[in-house]
């Protein structure tokens, strides 16, 4: 008896699944979507894609469908080459890994993708310290010329101070006292 309610119960949760009245849009994509991401892949045109989804009755607008099949993709873990290798030209990579994944961890794939379309080693990337370039300040750095590296080498108040003395030095002050020199028999 149990057994046969079990049965039935299973059947009306099949029929709901089947019927797309009160499912989402992205659920009744799910369905069909492995149909859509090969079509795309033989290079099918999204906007032909929408046409025949419409005449099906699951209507999407352009962005909608761009951004379902996104998030689709990345529920299923589907990595798309040509942006990867788009990504790598932009922004140079200076460490990579070349490690396998273990196969305990390989995610379970269910989307029938093929080997060459599964996820692929993602790069890391490494931070390195800056070696230092050997700049010191000399002695007299408030009024000497100072290199580039040597003026990144001061802090905002060396700065201040170094932009103060450059003033005193080009505008002098008549009222600012003048210290009293030592070598001068007054």
């Amino acid at each position: 008896m149990d057994a046969q309610i079990s049965a039935q119960r299973a059947q009306r949760l099949d029929a709901l699944s089947a019927a797309s009245d009160g499912r989402s849009k992205t659920a009744q994509l799910r369905d069909v979507f492995d149909s859509v991401e090969r079509a795309i892949r033989a290079g099918v045109r999204y906007t032909a894609i929408i046409q025949d989804l419409a005449a099906t009755g699951l209507e999407f607008t352009y962005q909608t469908f761009a951004l379902t099949v996104k998030r689709i993709r990345r529920e299923r873990g589907i990595v798309i080459r040509h942006s990867q290798a788009a990504r790598a030209e932009a922004r140079p990579v200076v460490g990579r890994t070349e490690e396998a994944p273990h196969p305990s961890s390989a995610p379970a794939d269910n989307s029938g993708a093929t080997p060459d379309q599964a996820t692929s080693v993602p790069a890391v990337h490494e931070r390195r310290m800056i070696a230092p370039v050997g700049a010191k300040l000399p002695d007299n750095w408030l009024t000497a010329d100072l290199t580039r590296e040597q003026k990144r080498l001061l802090t905002p108040a060396q700065r201040r101070a170094r932009a103060d003395e450059l003033v005193k030095s080009l505008w002098p002050n008549p009222f600012d006292p003048v210290p009293p020199k030592r070598d001068d028999p007054a």
